[in-house]
C-alpha cells in the first residue's frame, strides 16, 4: 500500500504595507547618510579654508592643489544646495568654485587681500551648516 505525501512549502505572501515600510526605511537611511556626507564635506572644506588662511605663506607652492580641493568642495556643496532647493546657496557656492578655479585663477595666493577672500569663503560654509534645510537634504 503506497501513501502519497503532498509537499506544500509554506510561502509567506508579501504584505504591501511591510514592503512600503521597508522601502521608506531604506530611503530614510539614504537621506541620513547623504546628510552626513554633506556635513563632512562642509566640515573638511571649512578646515581646509582655515588651514589655507593660517598657513598662507607655506601653501604658495601648492597653489593649484589647494585651489582644486577648494573648488571640488564648493561644487559638491553647490549640488547639495540645488538638491535641497536652496538656489541662493547654490549661486554662492558656484561663485566660490569659479573664484577658486585652478584652471583660470582669479587671484594668486600672494597678497593680504587674497587672504581675506579665503577667510570670507568660510562664511557661506558655516551658514550652510547652520541652515536646517541644507542639513537635512
Amino acid at each position: 500500500m503506497s501513501t502519497q505525501v503532498e509537499f506544500r512549502p509554506s510561502v509567506k505572501l508579501l504584505d504591501e504595507a511591510v514592503w512600503k515600510a521597508w522601502l521608506e526605511k531604506g530611503r530614510a537611511q539614504d537621506r541620513r547618510s547623504s546628510a552626513a556626507r554633506g556635513e563632512a564635506i562642509k566640515g573638511v572644506s571649512i578646515v581646509g579654508l582655515l588651514a589655507v588662511f593660517g598657513l598662507w605663506s607655506h601653501l604658495t607652492p601648492y597653489d593649484a592643489l589647494v585651489r582644486f580641493m577648494l573648488t571640488m568642495g564648493s561644487i559638491v556643496v553647490m549640488f547639495e544646495a540645488i538638491h535641497a532647493g536652496q538656489y541662493g546657496f547654490a549661486v554662492v557656492f558656484g561663485a566660490l568654485a569659479l573664484l577658486y578655479n585652478p584652471i583660470a585663477p582669479v587671484f594668486g595666493f600672494s597678497g593680504g587681500w587674497q587672504r581675506a577672500v579665503v577667510l570670507a569663503g568660510t562664511a557661506p560654509l558655516v551658514a550652510s551648516l547652520a541652515t536646517p534645510s541644507l542639513r537635512s537634504a
